[in-house]
């Protein structure tokens, strides 16, 4: 029997879905903490005001369970002078990992093919869809692939954006750098003795959050913390009662003054690394490298994964050396001319840098463009 099929195009339809969406992700085989009802309904409302919802929700019968979710908007842009509509997953850059949420039981392949078709069946609406942060590590992503590459008319384009490194924490299941990992620990146990004041999951984040998102906003300049539409959507995550048994937030702090802290997440399988910052003062104590340390620690004694999510610093395969990828994927009818110049800017800059052309003088060239 195939799915029941519906578009959410309404914010009261949207609201409406909390209960049904969050119980889906509860039933994921490969839930993530971005996947949550919060993450996109609070995104849409503060960070993408001009644009349209486009949720496809797939039902095991009319009015049954929720079997699948696409979260999904329509942006309109401009691409060479060219108006160009584009479907896309509602939280765009802040999350690490998006996709199409299919219940566990339910075939992902099956449910991606109706959801595709079922976008595909109101393709005068959209122009191009463009998938972003789809993690390898779930097979959907996949699946997506192949359902799209089905349809002879229209044209997929994958490449891959990101790499993204997990730790398991179950004893014996890592490999990790000893060497580089006993002169951390070592380091830890330095500051301990110091004085230094580690908390880790600290119970008393309103009142820290502030101090936190002023450290962050100082460590890096171009914090989303500092930016007004993005800054208001993290204070109403954290706010969201959906959210609260889900954050994390851990410090170093040095006579009462925070020398590094974390933002992050925490659900029953996993920690996501998310938000680090540190005082430059402290840059030489290396508290940062410390704090991370003394998290992997912590949350190996109830959780199985350490999730450090999108780049891949250096210090990050200290701790492992499992690593999936985040792709793009790109769906477009063949004949059209909107899609075209929607991917023409794109596939010529990604051309020129892999003959060479360096990148700061691509980011000149796209600054005047502007």
């Amino acid at each position: 029997m195939a799915l029941a099929l519906e578009l959410v195009t309404t914010v009261e339809a949207f609201e409406r879905l909390r209960p049904d969406w969050n119980e889906l992700v509860d039933r994921m085989e490969f839930p993530e903490i971005f996947y949550r009802w919060e993450w996109s309904f609070l995104f849409f409302r503060h960070c993408r005001p001009d644009d349209e919802l486009f949720i496809v929700v797939a039902r095991e019968a009319p009015g049954g369970a929720v079997a699948a979710v696409a979260p999904l908007c329509l942006r309109r842009t401009r691409s060479l002078g060219i108006a160009v509509k584009v479907v896309e997953t509602i939280v765009a850059g802040l999350a690490d990992y998006q996709n199409i949420l299919v219940r566990k039981g339910i075939h992902r392949g099956r449910a991606v093919d109706e959801i595709l078709a079922f976008l595909g069946a109101r393709s005068e609406r959209w122009d191009v869809i463009d998938l972003q942060q789809f993690c390898s590590r779930d097979p959907t992503t996949f699946q997506i692939v192949n359902a799209a590459q089905a349809h002879h008319d229209w044209t997929v384009r994958t490449h891959i954006l990101t790499p993204v490194a997990v730790r398991d924490l179950r004893p014996g299941h890592a490999t990790e750098d000893k060497n580089r990992l006993r002169r951390v620990r070592s380091r830890l146990d330095t500051l301990r003795a110091r004085g230094f004041d580690l908390r880790i999951g600290c119970e008393d984040f309103d009142a820290l959050w502030p101090a936190f998102r002023d450290l962050h906003v100082r460590t890096w300049p171009g914090s989303p913390l500092g930016r007004d539409k993005e800054g208001k959507f993290f204070d109403a995550l954290v706010a969201s009662e959906g959210m609260r048994a889900h954050l994390d937030l851990s410090l170093v702090l040095a006579d009462g003054r925070i020398a590094a802290g974390h933002f992050g997440f925490i659900d029953d399988r996993k920690a996501y690394y998310y938000m680090p910052a540190r005082d430059g003062s402290f840059r030489n104590e290396r508290v940062g490298a410390a704090l991370l340390f003394a998290l992997v620690e912590h949350h190996a004694r109830t959780r199985n994964l350490f999730d450090f999510m999108r780049t891949l610093g250096r210090y990050k395969t200290w701790y492992t050396d499992t690593i999936d990828v985040n792709v793009r994927i790109v769906v477009h009818a063949n004949s059209s001319f909107r899609a075209f110049a929607y991917g023409l800017r794109d596939v010529t800059r990604r051309f020129l840098v892999e003959l060479g052309l360096p990148r700061a003088l691509l980011r000149l060239l796209g600054r005047g463009r502007a």
